[in-house]
């Protein structure tokens, strides 16, 4: 127990004794940037309601899903991709067959709107061997 006290008084001793480095006396020390002016708070569309939007996973419906914006879709299709990958429990996928997954799990969903996206994926895997 002794020893546990000499070694932690002994590095707060030693930390005690460390001195600042200084800048060296040739170079002039520059001054700091000035502050950045403070941010314009984001645009929030009155369509979608503030707080927490809820999407349940196997539930959301691939009539949802199509009537996304392109980048929303994209982003999804990202999502439900890594989400098949995971139910199928795939250590590897084919980076290649991205894009064809895509289109086969959208053609999916444009045949039978009221599936679940979840499905769509799971069916796109299957048919494309994308693994």
């Amino acid at each position: 127990m002794r020893g546990k006290i000499a070694v932690t008084l002994l590095s707060s001793t030693l930390f005690a004794c460390v001195q600042a480095q200084t800048p060296e006396m040739g170079a002039p020390a520059t001054p700091p940037p000035p502050p950045a002016p403070p941010a314009a708070a984001p645009a929030v569309s009155a369509a979608v309601p503030a707080g927490d939007r809820l999407i349940v996973i196997r539930r959301a419906t691939c009539d949802t899903f199509l009537s996304l914006t392109p980048e929303d879709r994209a982003a999804a299709s990202l999502f439900y991709m890594g989400y098949s990958a995971s139910r199928f429990r795939l250590k590897t996928v084919n980076a290649n067959n991205i894009p064809d997954i895509q289109t086969r799990a959208i053609d999916n969903c444009s045949a039978q709107p009221e599936r679940t996206v979840a499905w769509a994926f799971a069916r796109a895997y299957s048919q494309s061997r994308g693994w």
